[in-house]
């Protein structure tokens, strides 16, 4: 029976367990998906955003944002050829390959003896008795266990055991909601000149063959020459990150647009002459979705004025990246662009005293969550409810 139960294994919950199996505690991480890693590698999102201080131009040096496992992983991906740091507009960026990743997680976690990780396993149920979470239901393809940890951290990214357990949490509504993204891996590209593909995508939007949501596609190229594909996804006017009818139009309009947009510039720009879709992820990006409310709710107002206090346990530097429609984002950056505490009362379920926190369902408002869901900001909150779990 595990010490801690670590829900969810993307960077917030690979870094919980790590943390606190590294504490001496028994740690189990269920994880519903066959790989670790979350947005980071189902999604096939290829940077991590957040690792970094902000800084004003690439003269000035380049500061990790948060020591300890943060760090580590920024190191280790660049020293074994998986990561690359790069500068985009205002801002820097860890490049990476997401299959790549998924066998790096695979490798880190596999080294830490007391942390067991379980693939392709859900919380189902959960029961709450004198204002503690005493026992879970984890559901594998027809088969049931139960567990009785000490603590658990929900890194799920939908607080799930907060929607379990009847916790209060807070749902964006529908049209403030941060819409998703849609990325797909494309093979046999060659060099690709941005703004004559911008151009390309533009004409194809106007003379009918493209849909207008074509219009936010970018492409990348990390190093070795792979290329994504990223689409943001308006989602319909009912759209909710909770949703089974509404996270499946999103995939199947994703998939879709990823098709139409590479057969269209394969015909009309001869950087993808030979070029086809490689890789779907398995799921699409998700950007938010329910936000537990913690002893302490991080605000807007905290990032703008970079506010630190006694208690903070880790940092946050991206900006808010608000993607409320399709059209791109609105970046709002704090205003001296220094790193924003974020207390440990971000990390603690308001209600259940053995519940922890990390991740893209941190106890925040919506604006501020815009800057704390990204996984550089994920590692290092994971890392902190890991340690605060294992003391537990």
């Amino acid at each position: 029976m595990p010490d801690v139960l670590v829900i969810g294994g993307g960077s917030a919950g690979v870094a919980a367990g790590l943390a606190a199996a590294r504490r001496g505690v028994e740690v189990m991480m269920v994880e519903g998906g066959g790989y670790l890693g979350g947005a980071g590698t189902a999604a096939l999102v290829h940077s991590f955003c957040g690792l970094y201080e902000l800084r004003e131009s690439e003269t000035e040096t380049l500061k990790i944002a948060n020591a300890g496992l943060a760090e580590e992983l920024e190191r280790r991906l660049r020293e074994e050829g998986i990561g690359e740091r790069r500068r985009m507009g205002r801002v820097d960026v860890l490049m990476h390959s997401p299959q790549r990743l998924a066998a790096f997680y695979d490798r880190w976690c596999a080294a830490e003896k007391p942390l067991k990780v379980l693939l392709h396993t859900s919380v189902i149920a959960a029961k709450v008795e004198n204002g503690r979470v005493s026992e879970l239901t984890l559901h594998c393809r027809g088969s049931s266990m139960l567990v009785r940890p000490k603590a658990i951290v929900d890194a799920s990214g939908d607080a799930v055991l907060a929607a379990l357990t009847g916790h209060p949490f807070e749902l964006t509504p529908s049209n403030e909601l941060l819409r998703p993204a849609y990325c797909a891996g494309i093979a046999g590209a060659g060099e690709l000149p941005p703004l004559e593909i911008a151009a390309v995508l533009v004409r194809g939007i106007q003379s009918g063959h493209l849909p207008c949501e074509a219009a936010g596609a970018h492409f990348r190229q990390i190093e070795g020459g792979q290329v994504f594909l990223t689409l943001d996804l308006p989602g319909d006017e009912h759209y909710d990150s909770t949703s089974a009818a509404s996270l499946s139009a999103v995939e199947v309009s994703g998939r879709s647009l990823a098709f139409q947009i590479v057969d269209y510039l394969r015909e009309e720009h001869a950087a993808f002459r030979e070029a086809w879709i490689a890789a779907l992820p398995a799921r699409a990006g998700v950007r938010e979705s329910r936000r537990w409310i913690g002893k302490t709710v991080l605000t807007e107002e905290d990032l703008l004025s970079s506010h630190r206090g006694e208690d903070d346990v880790a940092f946050a530097t991206w900006p808010m990246e608000l993607r409320e429609t399709a059209k791109g984002p609105k970046l709002l950056f704090p205003r001296d662009l220094k790193p924003c505490g974020i207390p440990a009362g971000c990390l603690q379920a308001r209600d259940l005293a053995n519940v922890f926190i990390a991740g893209r369902c941190l106890s925040t408002t919506h604006r501020a969550q815009a800057s704390t869901r990204v996984m550089g900001t994920a590692l290092a909150t994971g890392e902190a409810a890991g340690k605060m779990a294992a003391s537990f």
